[in-house]
């Protein structure tokens, strides 16, 4: 596995790849200001409560239940005024942005590289999440595990990867899969034979070291 500390430096990887496929969250962009980006909705339903959105994002941070330790906090906990936030979270427009150059890198690996996405999440959230970056323009195909039958589609299952294969055409051998989730991205490509490299993202949301 090659590890890398920048996505743009995975470029000088690519001798003898046909294939470039990448994991999305914290990978191509920062998860987190997805969060945020979430968080920000959903205050924006509740303005009874005051900064809601800083009041999300501190409990999120110490590793707890956003949600529901901001609404139990303020008195304002029941199964309706969850599902609310719930709702504004998961289908809101997110304020995202891909990480500097990554639009560029894309498109100079897609002029003489086949490019693909395969990432896991709820349908709704990684679609939105995708529109709002552009991506559809800037890859060849792109799946969402969920999408293949649900969560247990979901990385390390290695179907999407097999999927992705048949549509690309190409050897496995010549195919390589980018992320940075060490605990999942890697499994199952290097099962099938692919190359790996891995983002350390140390400012990601999953960050192992």
């Amino acid at each position: 596995m090659i590890e890398v500390e920048r996505i743009l430096d995975i470029e000088q990887y690519l001798y003898g790849i046909d294939t470039v496929l990448f994991d999305l969250d914290d990978t191509l962009y920062s998860e987190k200001d997805y969060v945020k980006s979430g968080y920000c909705a959903i205050a924006k339903l509740f303005p009874e409560i005051e900064n809601m959105e800083k009041k999300l994002w501190t409990v999120f941070e110490k590793g707890g239940k956003a949600i529901d330790k901001v609404l139990q906090d303020e008195g304002l906990r029941d199964l309706n005024n969850k599902q609310t936030a719930l709702h504004a979270y998961r289908l809101h427009t997110p304020k995202i942005h891909l990480y500097e150059g990554v639009s560029e890198m894309l498109m100079r690996i897609r002029a003489s590289h086949k490019t693909g996405i395969i990432t896991d999440g709820r349908p709704e959230g990684q679609l939105a999440k995708i529109k709002a970056l552009g991506l559809e323009e800037m890859v060849d195909e792109i799946i969402i595990t969920d999408t293949l039958g649900g969560i247990e589609y979901r990385k390390p299952c290695s179907k999407a990867f097999t999927i992705m294969q048949n549509r690309m055409r190409t050897p496995y051998e010549r195919m390589v899969y980018v992320g940075d989730n060490i605990s999942k991205d890697f499994i199952a490509p290097q099962k099938l034979g692919m190359r790996s490299i891995w983002v350390i993202n140390k400012n990601g949301l999953y960050f192992e070291s």
